[in-house]
């Protein structure tokens, strides 16, 4: 990768840290949902960049500033994690998984709707 590439990546993981940290203390009265939020918007963000990079010149640029940077940033699966080991010692069985399953399905079908979203107005 190219000095250029990782200027990128640097420059938008520093954008999206800030849109996370922002998006925290916005809803700190929330903890722990929006790690839930970020994670599952940035899924479905990182869905439509992806079909929007399909069509650009250079899509290494792009991938390394939005993708990789931007979404990198702003999504945080190791809170993710933390938050759920956390709940597991204060045996909160029952929101531990739900938690994990929001957090796996959303994403998941966040992406799905980008892609359908994105195709949808490509028509």
């Amino acid at each position: 990768m190219s000095f250029t590439g990782f200027l990128l990546i640097g420059l938008g993981g520093a954008l999206g840290s800030m849109l996370r940290g922002f998006t925290t203390l916005f809803f700190s009265f929330l903890s722990p949902w929006p790690t839930l939020f970020v994670n599952v918007v940035g899924a479905f963000i990182i869905g439509l960049l992806v079909k929007q990079m399909e069509g650009t010149a250079n899509p290494e640029s792009f991938r390394n500033f939005w993708i990789i940077g931007v979404c990198g940033g702003f999504t945080t699966f190791s809170a993710f994690g933390l938050e759920i080991v956390e709940m597991l010692k204060s045996s909160q069985w029952t929101m531990s998984s739900v938690y994990l399953f929001l957090h796996v399905s959303g994403s998941v079908l966040a992406i799905i709707m980008a892609f359908r979203l994105f195709s949808f107005f490509q028509s």
